[in-house]
């Protein structure tokens, strides 16, 4: 399946670094999501050629979505609950989110993790998400 970009209402094909090797999904989950956020959204990173993870697979991108703290731009991508994989990075530059579209089995909850201040990836929790500032 390939990306039908007239579909695509508030991206350009020039906004990803590898659009022809992204899942047509990822990018109509990334439009609903810039819609539900009513703000717009950076492409930190997309596809990643050799990546063993869903980045390599063309099913995540690492973005921040402007105008939000890094808890609200978790929010709001489990909201719209269309991503299966979600990581919370507020220790970046521009503190952000992964999403992705991972395959899940039946009944099999959605990834949810954060990266620490120490770049360790821990479980998302509340007793975490507390702490960010």
């Amino acid at each position: 399946m390939m990306v039908d970009w007239k579909k695509v209402r508030y991206f350009k094909k020039s906004e990803f670094a590898h659009p022809e090797s992204l899942d047509p999904l990822l990018i109509y989950s990334l439009d609903a999501l810039r819609a539900a956020a009513g703000k717009s959204i950076r492409i930190n990173c997309d596809f990643r050629p050799g990546n063993p993870g869903q980045h390599g697979l063309g099913k995540a991108a690492d973005i921040v979505i402007s105008g939000f703290s890094v808890v609200d731009q978790f929010l709001i991508a489990e909201k719209t609950r269309l991503f299966s994989g979600i990581g919370i990075y507020p220790y970046w530059n521009s503190p952000g989110i992964h999403v992705d579209i991972r395959t899940l089995k039946p009944h099999e909850p959605g990834a949810r993790w954060a990266r620490n201040e120490k770049g360790v990836y821990v479980s998302l929790d509340w007793a975490f998400i507390s702490k960010i500032k």
